[in-house]
């Protein structure tokens, strides 16, 4: 029998801070309608251009209100440490996590790394409430140097439909 994947990697890249907002926000949307809990941490605050996205679209005020209360803005040490500790404090809310991570190559490799950590520090309660966590690295294209090798490193990618998945073959095309 085969082990449930709890993380998963899913990325993406982006031109803007308009251009990640409207690329996520179907996706937030649809994921929140099914109950997930949304997390962010951002290198550049984003706040005004989710803000325009939801006063231009139709979308339930219950779900409007949800996506308002994300945190939008810029992430520092401590807020980190404060979205880790809220998601460690509602494990057993939502069986679906997704936590958005956007920036350059070496922003999101570190907050990986603290994801990583936390998720090792907390597998028990995750696998007791079957919690699947989808870290969804967000890259800046004019931050990063190797959007190359993107792809070779997760399983699945966001684009404006919805998350695709990543083949072996198309990752081993693109790492060669």
């Amino acid at each position: 029998m085969s082990k449930k994947i709890l993380l998963k990697k899913t990325c993406s890249v982006y031109a803007s801070n308009l251009h990640l907002a409207t690329m996520i926000f179907p996706f937030i949307n649809k994921e929140m309608k099914k109950g997930a809990i949304v997390k962010t941490i951002l290198e550049k605050n984003i706040s005004e251009d989710i803000e325009k996205i939801i006063n231009h679209v139709q979308i339930e005020s219950k779900i409007k209100n949800k996506i308002e209360k994300i945190d939008w803005s810029q992430s520092n040490i401590e807020k980190i440490k404060e979205t880790l500790e809220n998601l460690e404090k509602n494990l057993n809310s939502s069986n679906k996590i997704h936590i958005i991570v956007a920036g350059s190559n070496i922003f999101i490799d570190k907050i990986n790394k603290l994801v990583d950590l936390w998720t090792k520090i907390n597998l028990d309660k995750i696998e007791n409430n079957n919690i699947d966590i989808n870290i969804i690295n967000c890259y800046n294209f004019e931050d990063n140097d190797q959007i190359d090798n993107i792809l070779s490193s997760h399983e699945y990618i966001l684009k404006t439909t919805g998350l695709e998945e990543i083949y072996e073959e198309e990752k081993l095309k693109k790492a060669n």
